[in-house]
């Protein structure tokens, strides 16, 4: 990880500087000392715009329109090309998208990080981990991912999935862990053509139709982010 840190730095913007969230009530603060200034080498290393096509076009499949689904893969293309442009035209989506939009300190304060998916490229010491991580926000953003690292977190993460958010699924049993729950509920999911697949090692959680199963691990191996049927 790259070290480029200072104490915070406060910048207060006017609501009115991006449309209607009000961020007069929100503090930014940075402790990035330096951002870093060259582009991720995206197109060098293979990744190109119509990988990521092919991934939302598998997820978000029939749940957006063809319109959304262009916006989503331009946002993604852009968050992976520029990070730093990105930031900048889409300031309230990347911001909106950082995991501690809504939270408040102590103090009542939502104290945020203004450049959001250019720290994180900053922080990286390579592209594939960035990758992973803008596409994880944007993913989570649309409701094509969610997250759950227990078992009793696994049921309400498919919830907040748009594929499976009126589906049924039955309660874990006391002796079940994630995985274990996560390879039942697959079980169900499979008469309803569609299969649950989680990141490995992480706790991250997919839904696609069966049948694109192995076409999306291919795909997300592309960005070295391995899929696995629990």
């Amino acid at each position: 990880m790259i070290k480029k840190f200072l104490p915070c730095f406060i910048l207060l913007m006017s609501a009115a500087m991006f449309g209607q969230t009000d961020y007069s009530k929100i503090t930014f603060s940075s402790k990035i000392y330096k951002y870093k200034e060259t582009k991720p080498k995206t197109k060098d290393l293979g990744v190109n715009k119509e990988l990521i096509a092919d991934i939302i076009e598998l997820l978000a499949d029939t749940l957006y329109s063809e319109k959304d689904k262009t916006e989503i893969i331009n946002k993604t293309w852009l968050a992976y090309t520029d990070p730093k442009t990105f930031d900048f035209v889409y300031k309230d989506f990347a911001i909106k998208t950082n995991k501690s939009w809504g939270q408040v300190n102590a103090n009542g304060e939502m104290i945020l990080e203004p450049n959001p998916y250019l720290t994180e490229w900053t922080i990286n010491d390579s592209e594939y981990p960035y990758y992973q991580i803008a596409l994880n926000k944007i993913l989570d953003y649309y409701n094509l991912i969610s997250y759950a690292d227990d078992v009793s977190a696994v049921k309400p993460s498919f919830k907040e999935l748009l594929i499976t958010e009126n589906l049924d699924f039955k309660e874990p049993h006391e002796d079940d862990w994630a995985y274990s729950y996560l390879k039942k509920t697959n079980d169900e999911l499979a008469k309803k053509g569609l299969v649950a697949l989680v990141t490995k090692g992480y706790y991250d959680i997919i839904v696609c139709k069966l049948k694109n199963k192995d076409k999306l691990t291919s795909l997300f191996k592309k960005i070295k982010w391995d899929l696995v049927t629990p």
